[in-house]
């Protein structure tokens, strides 16, 4: 007995080290929440043989209430940034050359894929395997498509406090009566995986600050 119950300690120890080991690959492990910068949402798109990659930055002085006390020491941080390259590699490392804050995307509700980007069989596929290798994506995050990203994501902290709060209250936020059926990450990698298909996404469109939901697109 006492040998079984020793076995189950040392399985419960071992089975820990995988998560810390992703975390310590992923950058997050024992840094400090201030330290960190938290998209909510995140848009890709393709442009000839570059992606484009938006994160839509967590408001955290406001987020925490420092940000309201204009006399208030919160630090201030940018809450939206944009990257190019050729593949995702390269975008890391500009990130990592050109950001103060450790970038951490165990938060994000929102995925945005650009329609040049899913018209490209090539680039679409080679995002759809990075995520695929991601440790931190939750899988019940939402996607969406659209014809211009860029301007959805130019709302975070402008016209919406955060782009990825209200595209989450899009399913959230709702009557039951008037249910919308999201498309989850989950869902999107099911029929990904097993059918070869990519399913039909929520349309988002963007008019004078304002950001509407459509219906599914092709």
């Amino acid at each position: 007995m006492k040998k079984r119950m020793k076995n189950r300690k040392r399985d419960k120890k071992y089975a820990v080290l995988p998560l810390a080991v992703l975390l310590l690959l992923w950058g997050c492990g024992g840094t400090e929440p201030e330290k960190r910068a938290f998209p909510l949402a995140v848009s890709v798109d393709a442009e000839g043989d570059d992606f484009l990659v938006t994160y839509a930055m967590a408001d955290l002085p406001l987020m925490t209430g420092q940000g309201k006390d204009p006399g208030g020491s919160g630090e201030e941080q940018d809450t939206g940034s944009r990257f190019r390259g050729q593949d995702f590699q390269e975008i890391r490392q500009k990130y990592r050359d050109s950001q103060e804050y450790l970038l951490d995307l165990g938060h994000v509700k929102a995925l945005i894929l650009g329609d040049s980007l899913l018209e490209n069989r090539e680039k679409r596929e080679e995002l759809f395997r990075e995520i695929e290798k991601s440790p931190v994506l939750g899988k019940n995050l939402y996607l969406f498509r659209a014809a211009k990203p860029e301007q959805i994501m130019a709302q975070n902290g402008k016209e919406k406090d955060s782009v990825g709060e209200f595209l989450a209250g899009f399913y959230e936020n709702q009557k039951d009566g008037e249910r919308r059926t999201p498309v989850t990450l989950e869902d999107f990698f099911y029929q990904w995986s097993n059918r070869g298909e990519i399913p039909r996404l929520p349309v988002l469109e963007c008019e004078d600050g304002q950001i509407f939901l459509r219906e599914s697109g092709a």
